[in-house]
């Protein structure tokens, strides 16, 4: 698999959606009801487009209700401000003209040991400089139409937002770059990073019956703790449902991930620590804790996911229904083309439901798994941290991180395509 380095870009491209700096008096934040906001007139004024033309209190009645603080702070972003900084920001340029001159083949050990250096040396420390000076210092000018959303990243993630961003890069990266040693199965002495040998893992797919692909990747997703080194080293092993199972890994002359899973742990078991993952989640009226997904013995029911998923009153039949109502204000709700994510995401649900009836989903983790003959040396040395109990509000902080980023890079891009 080939890639240009600059679709890499996308990551600092969202770490910068937030740059432009914006002042108001915290107790006179507008939000996404109100089409005067700072949002909309920027994107008026740079799109020509009339939005204040639109219903807002009734197109984002239920996402401003869902999450009040994503739509304060969103609505006080200015993305016309935001793709200025873009296009001038020294660093970022500099960052896009050494990404947009790379090339490297993720399929090979050779394009890994040339993508690494540019994560580790360009890419990670843009988007850290973005994080802790131009976007906590943008987020803090907005006079406090983004302090709650920052308090409640917190609370859900117990680090501040650009620690937490910080960490994620940096435990990526260690799953990607770190460095193993090992003998392969050609009892050659090797040294490859692990993005690569992780990937190629899976190559043993190429080499079986088609029809057995599908069970296999599907025990992956549940592998008790006590599995883990099993599993993932091509031996036999019995599955959350107690049942015998083996995953190809090992077969057909190759290389197991090997040492490699050990990153991967590590960061699988900082995201357990999150506040967020130890909350409890509404399925259509049955109770489902998240921290089940990670926790000695436990598991959640895939159809228990799609359930909450499908739950008219959880915030991704929100969001859906959000869209639906903005899509049709926008371009009409004709016979020809009528805006039904909410109808279309149900079908799909329905569709795989049978199947999600059947698993029971684990991550396995803390295996203490042992790797005769193989060393590894990771890049970073981060330091998880210490939880606390999660707030009620956790389940929707995910989304609106991504939310308030997204939505004011995504209209930057796309007017950049423009003009």
């Amino acid at each position: 698999m080939r890639l240009q380095a600059s679709r890499l870009c996308v990551l600092p491209g969202l770490a910068l959606a937030l740059v432009a700096p914006q002042v108001a008096d915290a107790s006179t934040c507008k939000t996404l009801l109100d089409s005067d906001n700072t949002l909309f007139n920027s994107l008026s004024s740079w799109t020509n487009f009339d939005i204040f033309a639109l219903d807002t209190a009734t197109i984002f009645k239920e996402l401003d209700t869902a999450l009040p603080w994503m739509s304060t702070c969103t609505a006080a972003i200015d993305p016309k401000a935001v793709y200025t900084s873009l296009t001038t920001t020294a660093s970022f340029q500099s960052c896009l003209t050494t990404l947009e001159s790379s090339e490297f083949d993720l399929g090979t050990s050779d394009g890994w040991s040339s993508v690494c250096p540019l994560l580790e040396n360009t890419l990670i420390p843009c988007i850290k400089s973005a994080m802790s000076k131009v976007i906590m210092t943008a987020l803090a000018s907005t006079g406090g139409c983004c302090d709650a959303l920052l308090a409640e990243v917190e609370t859900s993630f117990t680090d501040s937002l650009d620690v937490m961003v910080e960490k994620l890069l940096e435990f990526g990266a260690n799953v990607m770059c770190s460095e193993r040693k090992y003998t392969n199965l050609k009892s050659v002495k090797t040294t490859e990073l692990c993005g690569y040998s992780l990937s190629h893992a899976f190559d043993y797919i190429n080499y079986i019956d088609g029809d057995s692909v599908l069970p296999q990747l599907t025990n992956l997703g549940q592998v008790p703790n006590d599995q883990m080194c099993n599993a993932f080293a091509g031996n036999a092993f019995t599955n959350t449902k107690g049942g015998s199972a083996t995953i190809g890994f090992g077969t057909n002359g190759v290389d197991t991930m090997g040492i490699c899973l050990q990153p991967v742990d590590e960061l699988v078991q900082h995201l357990m620590t999150w506040p967020f993952f130890k909350q409890t989640l509404d399925a259509d009226g049955t109770s489902v804790l998240l921290s089940d997904l990670f926790t000695t013995g436990k598991s959640i029911r895939g159809n228990l996911l799609l359930s909450w998923a499908t739950t008219t009153t959880n915030l991704p039949m929100i969001g859906l229904r959000t869209a639906d109502k903005l899509i049709t204000a926008i371009v009409g709700d004709s016979e020809d083309s009528p805006s039904d994510a909410v109808g279309g995401f149900k079908s799909i649900v329905k569709s795989i439901n049978s199947y999600a009836t059947a698993l029971l989903l684990h991550a396995p983790n803390n295996g203490n798994c042992t790797y005769a003959g193989q060393t590894i040396t990771e890049p970073y040395t981060v330091v998880s941290t210490t939880t606390s109990s999660p707030s009620g509000a956790a389940t929707l902080l995910c989304f609106s991180v991504l939310a308030t980023a997204g939505l004011a890079v995504a209209s930057s891009l796309f007017m950049g395509l423009l003009f």
